[in-house]
C-alpha cells in the first residue's frame, strides 16, 4: 500500500513546488488522479508562500487537496471549515509557524533572496511538505 509521504515525494522530487507536491501527492494517494493535472497547473503560483514567502506552499497545497477530497465526499461546509482549521493547527504544532518566511528565515540572504543552493534549505522545506501530507491524512482519517 502506498504511503502518503512517498506519493508526495514523487512530486517534490520531480521539479514541482511545495504546493504542487502536497496537493498532487495527496490526491494520488487518495486515488483521485483525475484531478492531478488541473491541480498541478493551478498550484504553480502558490509555491514559496505564493512567491512572497507568506503562507507556506505546503499548507496551501494541503488545503487544496483537503478541499477536493471533502467536496468529492459531500462533506458539509461547517465540517470542512473545522477540518481546514484542524489541519492548520496540526501544522503549526509541528512546524511552529504557517509562514514560509519564518520556516526558512535562516536561509534568507541580506539582499532578500533565498539561498536555494544549501541542502539544509531543501531539507527544511521537505519537512514542511512531509508534515503537510501527513496531517492531511490525519484530518481525512478523522472525518
Amino acid at each position: 500500500m502506498p504511503d502518503i509521504v512517498n506519493e508526495t515525494a514523487k512530486y517534490w522530487g520531480d521539479e514541482s513546488n511545495c504546493a504542487q507536491a502536497v496537493a498532487c501527492g495527496v490526491l494520488e494517494y487518495y486515488d483521485m488522479s483525475e484531478y492531478v493535472n488541473l491541480i498541478h497547473d493551478s498550484m504553480i503560483g502558490f509555491g514559496g508562500g505564493m512567491g512572497e514567502r507568506s503562507i507556506c506552499g505546503a499548507v496551501t497545497g494541503g488545503l487544496a487537496a483537503l478541499g477536493v477530497i471533502m467536496a468529492s465526499r459531500n462533506i458539509g461546509k461547517d465540517e470542512r471549515a473545522d477540518a481546514f482549521k484542524k489541519f492548520k493547527e496540526l501544522f503549526v504544532e509541528e512546524i511552529g509557524v504557517l509562514n514560509c518566511e519564518d520556516i526558512i528565515e535562516e536561509f534568507i540572504l541580506p539582499d532578500g533572496s533565498v539561498d536555494k543552493d544549501r541542502p539544509e534549505r531543501r531539507m527544511k522545506c521537505t519537512g514542511a511538505v512531509e508534515t503537510a501530507a501527513k496531517f492531511v491524512e490525519k484530518v481525512i482519517d478523522e472525518l
